[in-house]
């Protein structure tokens, strides 16, 4: 899941996380979880019943209208050396085709969005000249507490967390399932990761 729209970012939460969904978090990127079920109204003030069956996904929201789908192109970035891991690296995207889907309130604000699509994702470290790449295709949903925060959660994503981040100096793939809040205060933005299920890798120590 990845990190581009306020709403929607996504899967390498790259500048965090992979997935281009959420946010431009990603300048790092995100990646997300949950899909939208088969038949889905996609018309304001359509049927979207059994879409509250989805985690995260708010129910009884006045005025819920969508999905709005848009197809957000991963952009490849980099941390210099300290920002995430000891070592200066970058993360390129040889597989990229993803769809998002957000729902707005009435107001036109984003109460939900779900990511997914093929996402590949190549990380080097640019002291070593070694990488590695690995398939985030999971699928996300991101969610909007407050107008300064979203949550991406979902399975098979990325994200790096940065000084400063609980936890800080990682740069985590997830397998089975991971929730990160990312906020942003004064301009800057902050990742808490809020739970994290399965099988998981640190690409600060695969490429140290």
């Amino acid at each position: 899941m990845s990190a581009r729209q306020r709403g929607a970012g996504r899967r390498a939460y790259g500048a965090g996380f992979t997935r281009a969904a959420g946010a431009a978090v990603v300048a790092g990127a995100l990646a997300v979880v949950l899909a939208v079920p088969a038949g889905a109204s996609a018309a304001a003030g359509g049927d979207f019943t059994g879409l509250t069956g989805l985690a995260g996904v708010p129910a009884d929201v006045p005025g819920l209208r969508g999905p709005v789908v848009t197809h957000p192109v991963q952009e490849s970035f980099g941390y210099p050396a300290g920002e995430v891991c000891a070592f200066p690296s970058h993360a390129d995207f040889p597989v990229s085709d993803l769809t998002t889907r957000t729902w707005t309130d009435a107001a036109g604000r984003p109460v939900f969005a779900v990511e997914s699509g093929p996402l590949v994702m190549r990380v080097t470290n640019l002291a070593t000249g070694k990488s590695v790449e690995r398939d985030i295709s999971g699928t996300g949903v991101i969610t909007y507490p407050d107008p300064d925060s979203f949550i991406l959660s979902g399975n098979d994503w990325s994200a790096g967390f940065h000084t400063g981040d609980h936890p800080h100096n990682q740069w985590i793939v997830a397998g089975p399932f991971m929730s990160v809040e990312i906020s942003t205060a004064a301009g800057r933005s902050s990742r808490t990761l809020l739970a994290l299920a399965g099988p998981y890798e640190d690409l600060c120590k695969t490429l140290a």
